[in-house]
């Protein structure tokens, strides 16, 4: 079993926003910089940053709006927006080379960075995303501007918000549940609770096409899909492994969208054995 270490917290100013991340492991040794989906946050890879910790310098990030990093004025969470603050964080974390893990949105962003910034990424890991798609078409859009215009739900406590989360996480173990909605949840003032991120980030988020930007991406790919998902149809994620140079295709059967939280040892196993396979 791997020691419950907790990660050192740290924050930094880039582009007017304060960002907050956690990190794990040595700070010589190869880093991995990690990257959450939509209204998530950094936590959500304790797991895997846990299992690797005495092998790499692992970088979990809060993204702009989300966590405990600030929110901007006007909700801008476009494609463009995340990679420009990846752009001044790796900068400032004087980051010469290093592999790249995302999961959804954050999947999205880890591959235009790669695309844009070949010779700093090692290895590129996008999980459950595919890298384009309308979304204004996704079938929670209307809860997401209600969410954006009126704010988040409240609860009384965290069982609440557990049981809450769990109704649609259905393929998500309850402790990966539990562990999630420990991280996502802040306490408001009446003694109640509600949820961290920026309630526009759904709404607002603008995702670029990148199908045009595969091929420029030079580092080994493993694209990680969830076998119990519908964001990533086997189709798409072959069509993937063809756009890139090189590139590998796994699924984890058991898994849904969150792949590191659903089925966290197949997840570990199948990209730490990616990560052996070329050098960093």
């Amino acid at each position: 079993m791997t020691t419950a270490v907790e990660p050192r917290e740290h924050t930094t100013e880039a582009r007017g926003l304060r960002f907050h991340y956690v990190e794990w492991g040595d700070e010589g040794a190869p880093a991995v910089l990690l990257l959450h989906g939509l209204s998530a946050m950094c936590r959500i890879w304790d797991p895997f940053a846990r299992a690797y910790q005495n092998r790499y310098r692992l970088i979990a990030l809060d993204q702009r709006g989300h966590g405990d990093s600030s929110w901007p004025e006007e909700p801008d969470y476009s494609t463009d927006d995340y990679v420009a603050d990846l752009e001044a964080l790796v900068d400032g974390w004087g980051l010469e080379r290093f592999a790249l893990i995302g999961l959804s949105m954050g999947g999205m962003n880890a591959m235009a960075y790669a695309a844009r910034h070949p010779e700093r990424v090692t290895h590129l890991v996008p999980v459950d995303i595919r890298p384009a798609f309308d979304p204004t078409k996704r079938p929670n859009i209307a809860l997401a501007k209600h969410t954006a215009e009126q704010g988040h739900p409240t609860f009384p406590d965290e069982e609440a918000a557990f049981s809450t989360r769990k109704a649609t996480h259905l393929t998500t173990p309850d402790e990966s549940v539990r562990h999630h909605v420990r991280h996502l949840l802040k306490r408001l003032p009446d003694g109640g609770w509600t949820f961290k991120h920026d309630p526009r980030v759904g709404y607002y988020w603008r995702p670029t096409d990148l199908w045009g930007e595969l091929p420029k991406v030079q580092a080994p790919v493993l694209i990680v899909r969830g076998g119990r998902s519908e964001v990533l149809p086997e189709e798409t994620a072959e069509r993937m492994r063809a756009a890139f140079r090189q590139a590998e295709l796994v699924t984890i059967e058991e898994a849904g969208h969150t792949v590191p939280e659903d089925s966290p040892e197949q997840f570990n196993q199948a990209v730490g054995a990616f990560l052996n396979k070329y050098t960093m």
